[in-house]
């Protein structure tokens, strides 16, 4: 699993849909929609973020890297 792919899981685990993801990030929802797809993953301000505000994100992470070891 790569970057985008890793992340795209994530946004399907904890959003309902990329619009939500474009106003939770504050990003265009094209952004949204590339993250929402595995197209692209998102910069490190946006993972800061995620990791700051959401206190499931770590575990998430944390179960993906140790799925894929």
């Amino acid at each position: 699993m790569h970057a985008a792919e890793l992340w795209s899981a994530y946004f399907h685990a904890r959003f309902a849909s990329p619009r939500e993801v474009a106003l939770f990030c504050d990003v265009s929802f094209q952004t949204a929609l590339n993250w929402w797809g595995a197209v692209t993953a998102p910069a490190s301000h946006i993972a800061l973020l995620v990791l700051l505000t959401d206190p499931e994100a770590p575990a998430f992470f944390a179960d993906a890297v140790q799925r894929a070891a």
